[in-house]
Order: structure tokens, then sequence, then C-alpha cells
């Protein structure tokens, strides 16, 4: 929940775009030092309606799990694209600077550890009658920790921000959308859902991701900020094994921001060197490096009741969905990607309605297999009421196609009426 310049928490960002009303913290303040408090719990009750065709779409999204070819429907009562959260944070000032550290954590409400204490996983105990467990009797859920970063920093010099946060290259997009305090997309049909749901992750936006980071962002320049950091490297879910994130440098990421009372414009990249590629095939085996690189465009502007979001990103080597997932070949060729969303809301009283569109595309190289995918789209309806200032009600459609390059389709539907509580 993204970043820097909008000064909010992962659990408070939520607010940020307005699809629920702004939580306040909890403050407590002893001396100098003022501990705060937020975070929120949401549920819903999802509904999917899933139909593979008989198709395989590899990175597809509709209808990830366990569906026999032709139509299937399975319900989740999970929570959606934010797990429930609850976000720490201390801070001060000191010989005139600001200092803060901040903890967030956040568990789901689904079983989906197959570690759970109760089941004693690897002792001889429960894991005997069901190894491998997840979403079985006894078991329980986990907690994702998140965020753990400090930042120091003065209205004339500017943040510095240490520790692991969300990233910037998708951050903008995630946080705007209005399927934030919802679901969106739902994949995960059966069994043991995630603790979170898609949103419109690989649906029109990369997943932000949370990374290991140092950054400094610019003071506030009439509006315009700039923030420039590096990140720890990461490695593939996919990659095979020609392929090797470098460590030897760090990645790379920044933003540009310009923001006025009723809207932002924003550029956001990053990049980190990819070793043992392709390349090294046509080069006697020697390694040379490559980037994985991507941009992304959003701009936001609320005309009175109507807010506007249209997001666009590209890249090389990053893939569709997630951070390098399918973004490379078996051979450690880089594929390109390019995607966006367009979103449209109005807000009559505390009742916001909202329409999206998203896709994301993965473009194919040579001798990639032809179930490889193609496309991933979404369109989600969605109404978010504000029952009181820290509780909204909300109801959402969402209609998801995948798409493999030899032209075969997965789709899947699926409906959630939930709450969001935020404090």
């Amino acid at each position: 929940m993204r970043l820097n310049k909008l000064a909010v928490h992962a659990a408070g960002a939520a607010f940020a775009f307005g699809a629920v009303p702004a939580a306040q913290a909890v403050d407590m303040k002893a001396g100098d030092w003022t501990f705060s408090v937020n975070g929120n719990v949401n549920a819903h009750y999802v509904n999917i309606g899933c139909d593979d065709g008989g198709a395989q779409v590899d990175g597809g999204v509709a209808c990830m799990q366990n569906v026999d070819s032709g139509e299937d429907q399975f319900s989740n009562i999970r929570t959606g694209l934010l797990p429930a959260a609850i976000v720490f944070t201390v801070a001060t000032q000191q010989n005139g600077w600001d200092v803060s550290g901040t903890f967030g954590f956040y568990p789901g409400i689904v079983s989906n550890d197959g570690g759970s204490p109760n089941l004693q996983q690897g002792t001889g105990g429960s894991a005997a009658l069901a190894p491998g467990a997840a979403n079985v009797g006894l078991a329980t859920t986990g907690i994702d920790a998140r965020q753990v970063f400090m930042k120091f920093g003065n209205a004339n010099f500017g943040e510095v921000k240490m520790g692991r946060d969300f990233g910037l290259f998708g951050f903008d997009a995630i946080i705007n959308d209005m399927t934030i305090p919802g679901v969106g997309a739902s994949p995960n049909a059966v069994g043991a859902p995630a603790n979170t749901s898609l949103g419109s992750i690989g649906l029109g936006y990369i997943y932000t991701d949370t990374l290991s980071q140092i950054n400094y962002t610019t003071p506030d320049f009439g509006g315009f900020t700039a923030t420039a950091g590096i990140f720890q490297t990461i490695d593939s879910l996919t990659a095979a094994t020609s392929l090797n994130v470098a460590e030897s440098a760090p990645g790379f990421h920044g933003q540009l921001r310009y923001g006025w009372s009723s809207g932002f414009v924003s550029v956001n990249g990053m990049s980190m060197d990819v070793d043992c590629t392709a390349d090294a095939v046509a080069n006697d085996g020697v390694c040379v490096e490559e980037d994985a690189t991507g941009f992304d465009v959003n701009y936001k502007q609320a005309f009175g009741p109507l807010e506007l979001l249209l997001s666009y990103y590209t890249t090389e080597g990053l893939g569709a969905t997630a951070l390098l997932v399918n973004g490379f070949d078996a051979a450690g060729a880089a594929r390109d990607s390019d995607g966006g969303l367009a979103q449209l809301t109005f807000t009559a009283g505390a009742t916001k309605y909202g329409i999206n569109y998203g896709e994301s595309n993965l473009d194919a190289n040579a001798g990639d297999a032809g179930t490889l995918l193609d496309k991933n789209s979404k369109i989600t309806a969605g109404v978010y009421h504000s029952l009181t200032p820290n509780l909204t009600l909300l109801a959402e459609y969402s209609d998801v196609e995948s798409e493999a390059q030899n032209g075969g389709t997965i789709e899947s539907d699926n409906f959630n009426v939930g709450a969001f509580f935020a404090f």
C-alpha cells in the first residue's frame, strides 16, 4: 500500500482513494513519542462460477484450482484483496528530524497453512491423519509480516525509508483500485482460499509486492515529488534453471509524481539485472546480463462526484501477474508484457458505485507452447456503502477471462458480498 508520498501505511492506504471512509489511527502520546495503531478487519462471502471448456492456460488467473472440464460452482468465506491488518507505528521528533518505525501484521480468516501448530506438522501428530492439510479441523490461520521499516526526514531534507515495505512499480494502480476493500477477481475456487484475492492483480497491473528497500523522497515542490531507491533482488517463482537474478548489484526503482487537490499523475519504474539468459548459449556458455524492467503511468482525477482512474504498464521480463512470474522462457529469454486498468466511480451520499476494466497481456517468444498465457482480462462492477464512518458494506460482480496463445479460453465469474471495518 504504497508508498512514500501518500504518507500512509498499508492498512491505512486502503482509504486514500476514497472507496471507504478514512479511518483514524489510535494515537497514544508519552512525552515526545507517539504510538499509533490502525488496521482493518474484512470478510466476504464469494460465489464463483468456473468454466474451463477443457482449455489450458499457463499463467491464467481464471479458475486456477481444481476445476474439472466443464462448469463448476464454488463458495468461499474469506478475506478480500486486503488481508486483515494491524499496523503499529512509533514516531518522535529529535534534533529537528521526524523519526518513525512501523511494523505491519496481516492475518487472514481462512485456514491455509499446513504448518498450523494445532496440526503438529512434522512431529508425527495430526500430520499423520492429514499430511499437508490446510483447510481442515484444528487448522489455524497465519500472520503475514509485510512491513518492517523506519523513516527519517524533515520538510527541508525530504525523507529516507529503510526496511521492508511495498514497492513503487504497480503501487498507484493497486492502491487506487476500487476493489481494495472488496474482492475483485477470486480465482482460488476450492479447498483453502488464499488470505488475499486478486482484485485486479494480473488483470490490469502487476502486483507491487513487498521488498527490502532503501529509498529517498524529495521534499514537496509545489505538488511534485521524486523517489529513488534500491531493493533486494528477488528470484522468480517460474524461473528456468538458466535464469538467475543477479545479486552482485541491487535492484533499482523510482517514482515521479505530481499531485493536486483533485488528483495526481505518476510514473513509476523498476529494474533488476538477470544473469544466464538465452544469450549465454550463443556465447559459449558465458553468462551475460539482461535487465528485467517495468514502467507504469497513472492518472487520477475527480470531477465532483465522478472519479476517473487510468493506469498503463509495460515490461520486459517482469511477466503479467507477479514480479518475474512467466517473465522469461525456458531458454532464459525475456518476454514482453503490457496492460492497463480503466476505472470510473460515482459517489452519491454515503454510497459509491464503480466499474473497472483491466487486462494484462503477455507476448510469447519463439518456441513457447501454445498454452502459454496471451491475455487475462476482467470487468468488475461494485457498490460500496458507508454504513458508519468506519464500516463499509459492499457487493461486487467480476467477470474474468484467461486466453492462451493458441486461443483456448477459461472463464469465471464471481459475486461477493461483505464488510470492511477500518480503525
